[in-house]
């Protein structure tokens, strides 16, 4: 496999506090991966990394293979960032900004740009003080598309799109992708954004990643089982090493297991369970269990 993004004990450290701490990562070339997790976890700062624009305190990048380079024009050719900071020139109009863009980046594409500037349905005379966020945030994609990147980084790029635009907005990601074979890193707290389009991820929690890889078997690693007991739980079933949580309801017991649930499954029917049954566990769910496992305990750990 073509790895896109590699990075080995990739760590940051501002004025004492570690913002990535000790991070392993493997981007397959030609993905679409998601870097989730709450405000705070490491997320833009990670994207920031990859990009360059920091230096890690200890640790590696490897982009293609390739150590990042400390100064490379050629790099900035092929890779892109989105994030709701910078990259604007607000006394420009759109056009202005579009003409400069095609400049800056050999790998221009005028067609892609018209066609993208009609499917956004941006005013090509407005100044781009005057566009709202979510406008701004799709001008911006546009320049990154019709620029044509290897790697397209992305920090929280649908927050101000209402939910038509932010549709379309992950549709053209997703084209990108199959298209074009440009892999795309999109670090953002919505869960719904990276189980739409997403092939792998990776939740991060105060700087660290917990759990990574493709999102189906990251899905697996964790399940949920109701059973009715009327005679209560044994202690066998409960102390079970891969029983992590147990909760109850009158006699109903909604079990957390990771691992393979069929043992659980057969030492809850060997205990005369009337039913016994697998509960969907949705992206959310999951995430916001591996990030209590780790310690986070406020609601609304992730949205979707």
């Amino acid at each position: 496999m073509e790895w896109a993004v590699q990075t080995r004990a990739l760590t940051k450290r501002f004025d004492g506090q570690t913002a990535v701490d000790h991070v392993d990562l493997d981007i397959p070339a030609g993905s679409v991966y998601g870097l989730v997790g709450a405000n705070g976890a490491g997320k833009s700062t990670l994207l920031r990394l990859i990009l360059g624009v920091m230096w890690p305190t200890s640790g590696e990048v490897r982009v293609w293979g390739e150590p990042l380079p400390r100064e490379s024009a050629r790099f900035r050719q092929r890779v892109h960032y989105v994030g709701s900071d910078g990259g604007l020139f607000p006394s420009f109009r759109v056009r202005e900004l579009l003409h400069y863009a095609s400049l800056v980046y050999e790998g221009w594409d005028v067609a892609r740009c018209q066609a993208l500037l009609k499917a956004l349905e941006l005013p090509i005379d407005a100044r781009i003080r005057v566009l709202s966020t979510g406008m701004q945030m799709q001008l911006r994609l546009a320049v990154a598309l019709s620029a044509r990147p290897r790697l397209l980084l992305l920090d929280e790029p649908t927050n101000g799109l209402d939910p038509v635009v932010r549709r379309q907005f992950l549709q053209l990601i997703v084209q990108e992708a199959a298209g074009q074979g440009t892999t795309v890193v999109i670090a953002t707290h919505l869960l719904e954004d990276v189980e739409r389009i997403g092939d792998g991820v990776a939740v991060m929690y105060r700087g660290r990643v917990v759990a990574s890889g493709v999102i189906d078997d990251l899905r697996g690693r964790v399940h949920r089982l109701q059973a009715a007991l009327p005679s209560g739980l044994p202690r066998e079933v409960e102390a079970h090493p891969a029983v992590t949580r147990v909760e109850r309801q009158g006699q109903v017991f909604t079990l957390t297991v990771e691992g393979d649930p069929a043992p659980v499954q057969a030492l809850l029917h060997s205990a005369g369970a009337s039913l016994v049954e697998p509960i969907p566990l949705d992206l959310s769910d999951l995430f916001r269990y591996l990030l209590e496992k780790e310690g986070y305990s406020r609601e609304g750990v992730l949205l979707s």
